[in-house]
């Protein structure tokens, strides 16, 4: 009777292991799973259910974490939550990354550092300081959100100033960005939003078609948020009723025949009216 008790409860200390062991492959596998969801929404712009997903990641390596730490299961918290924009709980978990040997996870956590430094510098009003950290970033951050948000930046507060200085040196402010566009496209041919930017920097300079065809392949590749996408849209069509005025007849036959098969393909009613218009 003894050995049949002994047996049994042999038996269920192996089967409360083998769920143990269970439960936290299934929360990291869970991490991932929902990590890749929320990805999956932000590429079609419902940022109700990335943002969802997102956090179910977060929670997922949250419980992985309690039950068996790892650098994996970190770097996973730490992206879901750099998409939720918690930057401080974000760089905590690369460092505890890098405590469990993700060697990048401190140089991840400083970077990020530094971006709150920047952001904070601009809000108080130090935008030269805060383009110096941001360009920094844009040449050496591993870290993709990092970057998006440094370009974002550095580009808002480049242009500004070209804007606010007078018209002589209007061009050559411009086309200093410009350059930095083009070196931010080298190294992220496939990166939409550095395609989106270069368009902006192009319609200041009134180089429209190349504008236009810039924000094309934004368009074409992806952007990272749905007032993006929409905000690109419109230089489209602004392209579109500039190169109107500029171009001699048969230039503008041979554009508008080019820019209506692109509207067609994206659907659109009009030339002027994108899809997200007739909602």
């Amino acid at each position: 009777m003894n050995n049949k008790i002994l047996f049994c409860m042999r038996i269920g200390l192996i089967g409360a292991l083998l769920f143990s062991i269970s439960a936290c492959t299934s929360h990291l596998k869970e991490a991932k799973l929902y990590y890749t969801q929320g990805e999956d929404y932000a590429r079609v712009y419902d940022t109700q259910k990335a943002t969802a997903s997102f956090k179910r990641a977060r929670e997922e390596a949250e419980n992985q974490v309690k039950k068996d730490p790892s650098a994996q299961a970190y770097m996973i918290k730490g992206l879901a939550e750099l998409n939720l924009d918690l930057w401080e709980e974000a760089k905590d978990s690369f460092l505890k990354a890098n405590a469990f040997g993700f060697e990048k996870g401190e140089e991840w956590a400083s970077q990020l550092s530094l971006y709150g430094l920047a952001s904070t510098l601009r809000e108080m009003g130090l935008e030269e300081s805060a383009s110096d950290i941001f360009q920094s970033l844009l040449d050496r951050s591993k870290v993709k959100p990092v970057r998006l948000l440094a370009a974002q930046n550095h580009v808002e507060i480049e242009l500004n100033r070209a804007l606010g200085v007078e018209t002589s040196d209007r061009e050559k402010h411009l086309k200093a960005l410009l350059k930095t566009t083009d070196k931010l496209i080298t190294k992220d041919l496939g990166c939409g939003y550095y395609h989106y930017l270069q368009s902006q920097v192009l319609a200041h300079l009134q180089e429209f078609r190349k504008s236009f065809e810039r924000a094309v392949m934004a368009r074409e590749l992806g952007l990272p948020t749905e007032q993006i996408f929409r905000d690109n849209d419109n230089q489209i069509v602004y392209c579109y009723q500039e190169l109107k005025k500029l171009l001699q007849p048969e230039q503008w036959v041979s554009f508008e025949t080019i820019y209506l098969d692109w509207v067609k393909r994206w659907g659109w009613k009009g030339p002027e009216t994108p899809t997200w218009q007739m909602r």
